[in-house]
């Protein structure tokens, strides 16, 4: 599954401190990985910990790979904690700016995954999408696979009943199933919308055009169109 994030209010579960989350696989430009009062200088092949907070400066990206090959990438101006919702089941909790998760299948190696916003939650379970966050509003995009999102009002009423695992059943006043070329946009105040967008024409922006060709490179290409995929201007270009 491949989506695009943005941030959610409440943090996910913090397992113990010196617990492997994932390993920077990609760096361009200049990142900090901040772990308890410390501030370490990002670099490839850095093993971040649950709890870790990254941090991009301008004109900077990055990504991540998990146990099970999970991809999470992050845009200039990010900041992600790397929580947890369960022991085994990552959850980074996006503070601000743009994610982007390519997500290995449960069967297939894969683990369970879900990214959260101050708005927002996503819970997949194999899919492609992207998360964005702003002061106001929280949206994510699907290119690839399906994605269960949520409010964070409605998921933390759910974890006050003991449902860690996330949403079990779609229901449209709690929680809502995104397909391919779908978007959802949390608001703060508590309301939403759900609209269509066309996969291919979106990889005129730079950030989809960027994961795409990195999504690509590592086996797992979603974009029919692999020659836009890897074509056009991109002020990040290795």
């Amino acid at each position: 599954m491949v989506l695009r994030l943005v941030p959610v209010l409440a943090l996910a579960t913090i397992a113990t401190a010196s617990q492997e989350a994932a390993r920077i696989s990609y760096l361009v430009g200049t990142a900090q990985v901040r772990r308890g009062g410390a501030s370490i200088p990002a670099r490839v092949s850095l093993a971040c910990r649950v709890g870790d907070t990254i941090v991009l400066s301008k004109a900077s990206r990055a990504e991540l790979r998990y146990p099970d090959n999970t991809l999470l990438r992050l845009e200039e101006n990010s900041r992600a904690v790397l929580t947890q919702r369960t022991k085994d089941v990552p959850e980074p909790t996006l503070l601000g700016g743009k994610a982007w998760a390519n997500v290995r299948k449960i069967g297939q190696g894969g683990t369970g995954f879900g990214v959260r916003t101050p708005t927002a939650v996503a819970a997949v379970r194999g899919t492609v999408f992207r998360v964005s966050d702003a002061d106001s509003s929280s949206n994510v995009r699907l290119y690839q696979g399906r994605v269960d999102v949520g409010s964070a009002r409605s998921d933390s009423a759910a974890r006050a009943h003991g449902e860690v695992d996330g949403p079990q059943e779609v229901s449209l006043e709690n929680w809502v199933r995104l397909l391919r070329g779908e978007e959802v946009t949390f608001r703060r105040d508590g309301t939403w919308n759900r609209a269509r967008f066309d996969v291919e024409a979106d990889l005129s922006d730079p950030w989809t055009r960027w994961n795409a060709s990195r999504d690509s490179a590592a086996g797992r290409p979603w974009a029919s169109d692999t020659s836009a995929a890897s074509g056009g201007p991109d002020p990040f270009k290795e």
